[in-house]
């Protein structure tokens, strides 16, 4: 069976997550089971050609069949999927949706120092800063806790703040034309330090992540094929989705070969220059690379090089923007840096504002 497994390994991404390996070994599964559906019956719909031809059987049978060969072949078939439910899907299905220690909306203990750390690195911040306004416990180290709303056609990712807690979203709040496109109350006390992005997934690499997931229109599908990631988004229902990341970006395409060209999506990495910004592959800080010219650029010109948040379900008539958004996966350091720099620029999070004079910038 090696031969199907090495042919559904040529059209399938490559695994990044912990829980992947189970996905795809439940997929071999599964198609080993419908190779031998299809050579059995294949082979059985042949005899029975040559064996009920008119010319050996002028005049017919009304007695039927008389063996029970066929009715061993389906209790066998039955059986052969019981197993691939109750074995193989069923338990992984139990540690992905169920024995999920799912964190409540409140704060989680757990130590910040390397993170303080990270972020006394910029000027003008002092470690009484980080103490008074990231006390110890306050902040969620264990695993990345996110919420994603769909919509069409984007995703949006909101991020709790160093409080571990989520803001209050509001339907009455919701403006799309003024950018609140999830109805955060920025004015509650919770929703102060929190991240809201547009099409943009930052995960640290090594670190659980959790995800709740809904839908303010319809019904959408987070897909993140890398990742064996795929769960509709219901508009009323929060669904969680559970997945560890198990390499960065970077690493991914660093251990490429060096000719090699890898496709993500509708784009093409480039080992030799990554950078978590575009690729000036045009020579003139352009970096478009559209469908119709995907022939003409496809050998010497590059596009994206990160994972892309793709929706896997037909959410309207422009469905297919919805495979614009993209997933960082980063190392520690770089995550730190990030989130802290998105404190920074809430500086209130960080001084009240009375105490933070022109002369301290």
């Amino acid at each position: 069976m090696n031969f199907i497994k090495s042919f559904i390994d040529s059209y399938m991404p490559p695994n990044y997550s912990s829980h992947g390996q189970h996905i795809d070994n439940l997929i071999y599964w599964v198609h080993y089971l419908m190779f031998i559906l299809f050579v059995g019956w294949g082979a059985y719909f042949i005899y029975t050609l040559f064996k009920f031809r008119q010319s050996k059987n002028p005049k017919a049978n009304y007695e039927g069949v008389t063996s029970h060969y066929s009715t061993y072949a389906e209790v066998g078939v039955v059986l052969f999927e019981a197993f691939l439910l109750i074995a193989l899907a069923l338990p992984k299905w139990q540690d992905l949706k169920i024995n999920i220690d799912k964190p409540q909306n409140q704060p989680i203990e757990a130590s910040i120092i390397d993170l303080r750390n990270s972020f006394l690195d910029i000027e003008g911040v002092e470690q009484d800063d980080i103490t008074t306004f990231f006390p110890e416990n306050e902040i969620n180290k264990d695993k990345q806790v996110i919420h994603i709303i769909a919509q069409t056609f984007n995703y949006n990712i909101h991020y709790p703040g160093p409080d571990g807690k989520f803001g209050p979203r509001h339907l009455h709040l919701v403006n799309d034309g003024e950018g609140e496109y999830i109805g955060l109350d920025w004015n509650h006390p919770d929703s102060k330090d929190d991240i809201v992005l547009q099409d943009e997934l930052i995960l640290e690499v090594g670190k659980p992540v959790l995800i709740y997931l809904t839908s303010k229109d319809v019904i959408h599908s987070l897909f993140l094929p890398e990742f064996r990631v795929k769960q509709d988004a219901i508009p009323g229902q929060k669904v969680a989705i559970f997945f560890t990341p198990e390499k960065t970006t970077k690493e991914f395409l660093e251990d490429l070969n060096p000719s090699e060209e890898f496709v993500l999506w509708d784009y093409i990495a480039d080992p030799e220059n990554y950078d978590y910004e575009f690729l000036d592959f045009n020579g003139d800080q352009t970096a478009e690379n559209q469908s119709s010219l995907r022939a003409e650029i496809f050998d010497k010109k590059y596009g994206r090089d990160t994972f892309q948040i793709g929706c896997a379900q037909l959410c309207g008539s422009g469905h297919s923007a919805m495979a614009k958004g993209d997933m960082f996966i980063v190392s520690k350091e770089d995550y730190q840096k990030w989130y802290f720099g998105q404190m920074w620029a809430k500086n209130s999070i960080i001084v009240d504002d009375e105490e933070w004079g022109d002369d301290d910038w």
